[in-house]
């Protein structure tokens, strides 16, 4: 069994108030969120990159709702933020607290005085910067009064938040009850080689230049497919999760490539998550770099097949599910699509052994 963290003098930040240290005698202030009612938000302090210090916690409050059986936290892709409010009432209806992370970098986390700033959003060279994030909304949930010992605590997280996570769990396994993924980017695009080239190429490349902008950024496709400004039915903030993306870097690709490497590592070691793992994906890719209207129900982002092939890296027998119709994030798909992928989450929910 992990390590029980137990709650400890987090900063906390309220929003729109002055940063004068908001937690008295372990509880933590929470403002209003920008998802409207029965959601608030913290935001605490926690290291990060120039002025990308801070990282905040959603949290969602029903009036009423059935016992809760644990805690869920959820984590955000990459040039992405929690927007979701009907996961939030989906995993609420399976009985837990629901929880999600913007961490340090992205989403709530980018005022207006951070944005001017000038330093790159979402820019980390190793992963595992966010390992204190998560230690930091841990102490933050219990403060709360929410459950978050390894027995009750299950992680869900979106693509480059998979990542994240599914590395800093198989490095500290024991931590969670469960660990759901959305289209988890634990495998590069096309063939396996591809990372440990891209790590090649990163070392003839000087240090100074690994968080340079490159000329290049991701198409709009999967944004076009996902906001009410386009195609899509989702409210999406453009500062927060910009049509073109945050500035890519070699810093982005080579900590992304370092992580699924170290994956491989971790697994060829004997080492996954110490928890079940569920895996929810698109049934297709379309990865072509012009529109087209198939990317409606593909996803256009990664390469589902590679990612499930590699979804036993996490643990020995994952539950997989692909999603005929499903985009990038198979929780914002079509609504006949999610509201299967929200099911099959319930019932997984329901069938952890919670202790």
């Amino acid at each position: 069994m992990g390590q029980v963290f137990h709650a400890g003098p987090v900063k906390t930040v309220q929003k729109g108030a002055q940063e004068d240290g908001d937690m008295v005698s372990g509880i933590v202030s929470w403002g209003p969120d920008v998802l409207g009612p029965s959601f608030s938000a913290s935001s605490f302090a926690v290291a990060g990159r120039g002025e990308h210090t801070s990282a905040t916690l959603v949290r969602y409050e029903p009036g009423r709702g059935p016992a809760t059986r644990g805690t869920v936290l959820y984590v955000h892709g990459w040039s992405d933020y929690f927007a979701n409010p009907e996961l939030a009432r989906t995993v609420t209806a399976a009985g837990f607290r629901f929880y999600a992370l913007d961490l340090h970098g992205y989403g709530r986390n980018l005022t207006d005085e951070v944005l001017a700033s000038g330093h790159i959003p979402g820019l980390a060279t190793d992963l595992r910067e966010y390992w204190p994030d998560f230690q930091a909304a841990r102490e933050v949930m219990m403060a709360d009064g929410a459950a978050v010992d390894p027995r009750h605590l299950v992680v869900l997280a979106h693509s480059t938040g998979s990542l994240t996570m599914s590395l800093l769990l198989m490095e500290h396994p024991g931590q969670v009850a469960g660990l759901g993924l959305a289209t988890p980017w634990i495998a590069p695009h096309g063939f396996p080689w591809i990372d440990r080239l891209v790590l090649a190429a990163a070392g003839l490349l000087p240090e100074r230049f690994h968080d340079r902008r490159l000329p290049v950024r991701a198409n709009t496709h999967y944004h076009r497919t996902l906001s009410s400004t386009r195609d899509g039915v989702w409210e999406v903030d453009p500062r927060w999760r910009p049509e073109r993306s945050f500035p890519i870097t070699p810093s982005l690709l080579t900590s992304t490539a370092q992580a699924r490497e170290r994956l491989l590592d971790l697994h060829a070691d004997g080492r996954d998550v110490g928890a079940p793992v569920l895996v929810q994906t698109s049934k297709r890719s379309l990865l072509l770099p012009w529109w087209d209207e198939r990317k409606h129900a593909r996803d256009s982002v990664l390469d589902v097949k590679a990612i499930r092939r590699r979804s036993t890296v996490l643990h020995p027998a994952p539950k997989v599910i692909s999603y005929d119709g499903a985009i990038h994030d198979v929780h914002r798909s079509a609504t006949p699509i999610r509201e299967q992928a929200f099911r099959d989450l319930q019932q997984w929910l329901g069938e952890l052994d919670l202790g």
